[in-house]
């Protein structure tokens, strides 16, 4: 019913003129230019003005603005081919004025509701990966799957996020090209372009080692994640301004964020004890934010749950 309406609805009042649906086009696609933020302070009707608006029009080519001029353009074009007998040209203006008018409808009221639709289907597959991944001990899956998927790893932090690059070189580099520092996820606070750092491990790494005076280490793997995430936040400090140069981007290293993802805290701290040792550590820990796989995944459950999605768990487990 609502494509009906968008799309053919009032068609049949304009067989005997479409000169008057063309002319109705054009009215109505002037009036959303005219209005339009993007071309403030210009008038559409003033020739010594149409250059420029044309220039920005075509330097944003996904707006509404841009399919409304096309639209209208082309109707334009349309009727005065009509007026002119010109069949050939009438019939393609029109036929691509009303092709340009379906991507106004869609850029208008569609593109919103799909990119929805495709957002929640990526986040209900990404959690069936969860599902059938908790043991899954492979550190490049994580790093693919956790790539494909950025706006995950975003959760964790209570500020929009930019993601930058992936494998990204925060500094080390010798005169040998030796040493080279990459950190598995470099992202920007949206707002102050402050640096973000993210390194990933896996869910099997353990958390906890030992026993000790009443207490639980920390795993041999975990401090040398810790160790080595720290050491990539001192080398951005260092090194921001060799590391952003030429890139185009701008992004600053005075208090860099860094979170290290690893382990499965819901299956390893199965005691008291344990969650205690593991909670004395991270509350201290002021530099680096520490968020279990099982955490982020309940992150993104909780996300799901307020747009009332759900999954099944009977999908196959990955390679």
């Amino acid at each position: 019913m609502f494509a009906n309406m968008i799309f053919v609805e009032d068609m049949d009042k304009y067989k005997e003129n479409i000169s008057d649906h063309l002319a109705d086009l054009e009215t109505r696609y002037d009036h959303i230019l005219k209005k339009s933020d993007l071309l403030a302070g210009l008038d559409i009707e003033n020739p010594e003005h149409a250059e420029k608006a044309f220039s920005i029009l075509m330097a944003n080519q996904n707006t509404v603005e841009w399919w409304a001029n096309l639209t209208g353009m082309l109707a334009q074009m349309s009727r005065e081919a009509i007026q002119c007998c010109d069949v050939n040209k009438a019939v393609w203006a029109a036929m691509f004025s009303e092709r340009a008018r379906a991507m106004l409808v869609f850029k208008e009221q569609l593109e919103e509701v799909v990119w929805m639709g495709g957002s929640a289907k990526r986040l209900i597959d990404l959690l069936q990966t969860w599902d059938c991944n908790t043991e899954n001990s492979n550190e490049a899956f994580w790093q693919i799957t956790l790539n494909q998927n950025t706006y995950a790893l975003s959760q964790i932090f209570a500020v929009p996020l930019l993601f930058i690059k992936d494998a990204a070189y925060v500094g080390g580099m010798n005169i040998d090209r030796q040493d080279s520092k990459f950190v598995d996820y470099l992202f920007q606070i949206e707002s102050s372009k402050e640096s973000v750092l993210i390194e990933i491990k896996t869910p099997t790494t353990k958390l906890l080692g030992p026993k000790y005076r009443g207490t639980y280490r920390l795993s041999n793997e975990f401090s040398g994640a810790l160790m080595q995430t720290l050491d990539y936040r001192a080398s951005i400090i260092q090194n921001i301004s060799n590391i952003t140069n030429g890139t185009g981007h701008t992004i600053t290293a005075f208090n860099p964020k860094c979170a290290l993802i690893l382990g499965n805290g819901a299956k390893e701290l199965d005691t008291k004890e344990k969650r205690a040792a593991f909670e004395n550590f991270r509350a201290n820990c002021s530099n680096v934010e520490i968020v279990t796989f099982d955490e982020l995944f309940k992150k993104l459950e909780t996300m799901a749950s307020l747009f009332s999605l759900s999954r099944s768990k009977s999908r196959p487990k990955s390679d």
